[in-house]
C-alpha cells in the first residue's frame, strides 16, 4: 500500500502500478505484456516471446533484473547482471528463475529491443511534478545504457544525456523529435491523471519510456519516488534545479 515519502506517497508494488495503467483505456497499449511469475505465466510468455525480462515486483536501481532470450524451442538464455547462464528446458529455467526470486514476488515483462544511439541502447525518463495540484511535465532525460548490461539505470553504469541530441544521433529528424517530446509529455500527463485517480497524494512521478526499434513508446514503469541526484552528473544543471523547485513545494529536496 501507499507509504509516505516526504508530503508524496510512493507505492512500492510494480505490480499495483502496471495494473493502473492497464485500465486506463489510453495507456493500456503503451503497456508491453506483464504478468505474475508463476510456471504457467513462463510458459505462456516465453512461448509468445523471444525477449522476456525478469523483474522484482519491489526494488530500484535495476537490480534483481534478469533477462530471457529463447534461443530454439528448447533452448534459453538468462543473462543477470555480467553472468549469462544457457539452459535446456522450461522446467530447469522456472528452476533456475525461482532460485534467483529468492522467495520473493517477481514479474515476467514482454522484451523490448531498445533503439540505440552509437551502439548504446537507451530508454527515457519523463518526469511530472505537482505545482499545487496541477501537474507540470518538468523534465525529460535519456538514460544510455552500458554495453553488456541489461538495464540502462545509472547505478548500473549508465549514464544520462539529452533527449534531442540523442534521438538525433539514433536517426530521427528534428519534427520527429519535437513530436517524441510531445508524446512523452502527453503519457507523463495521463499518467498523473491516472494515478490520481487512486490517490491525489501522489505529488511526483518518474516514467521510464522505451523508444523500440521500429520507433514505437513503451512505458516500462512508473516511479512514483524517482531519483534525481544522477541528474547533477549532466553538465546543464538546470534539469537538475528545476526539479528540486518543484520537489521543494512538496517537501522534497533530495
Amino acid at each position: 500500500m501507499p507509504r509516505k515519502g516526504g508530503s508524496s506517497i510512493s507505492i512500492k508494488s510494480k505490480w499495483t502500478k502496471t495494473k493502473w495503467l492497464l485500465a486506463d483505456r489510453t495507456l493500456r497499449r503503451f503497456v508491453p505484456e506483464t504478468k505474475r511469475f508463476t510456471r504457467s505465466s513462463l510458459h505462456a510468455m516465453i512461448g509468445r516471446y523471444k525477449t522476456v525480462y525478469f523483474k522484482p515486483t519491489t526494488g530500484t536501481g535495476g537490480s534483481g533484473i534478469a533477462r530471457i532470450v529463447r534461443l530454439s524451442a528448447r533452448k534459453y538464455q538468462v543473462k543477470k547482471d555480467t553472468r549469462t547462464t544457457t539452459i535446456s528446458s522450461a522446467s530447469s529455467l522456472y528452476r533456475q528463475l525461482t532460485r534467483i526470486a529468492r522467495g520473493r514476488s517477481y514479474l515476467l515483462q514482454k522484451g523490448i529491443y531498445l533503439k540505440a544511439a552509437r551502439g548504446r541502447p537507451f530508454d527515457l525518463r519523463m518526469m511530472v511534478q505537482k505545482d499545487g495540484s496541477k501537474w507540470v511535465p518538468t523534465v525529460m532525460f535519456v538514460k544510455l545504457g552500458k554495453k553488456n548490461k541489461i538495464v540502462t539505470n545509472y547505478h548500473q553504469g549508465g549514464k544520462l544525456a539529452k533527449v534531442e541530441p540523442t534521438l538525433r544521433r539514433s536517426g530521427y529528424s528534428s519534427a520527429q523529435v519535437t513530436r517524441y517530446k510531445q508524446k512523452l509529455k502527453m503519457l507523463g500527463m495521463q499518467t498523473a491523471r491516472c494515478f490520481d485517480r487512486h490517490s491525489t497524494r501522489f505529488k511526483e512521478l518518474g516514467l521510464d519510456v522505451a523508444l523500440d526499434r521500429k520507433g514505437r513508446l513503451w512505458i516500462l514503469e512508473v516511479n512514483t519516488r524517482p531519483g534525481f541526484s544522477a541528474l547533477k552528473s549532466l553538465a546543464d544543471k538546470r534539469f537538475y534545479r528545476t526539479v528540486v523547485r518543484y520537489g521543494r513545494k512538496y517537501g522534497r529536496t533530495k
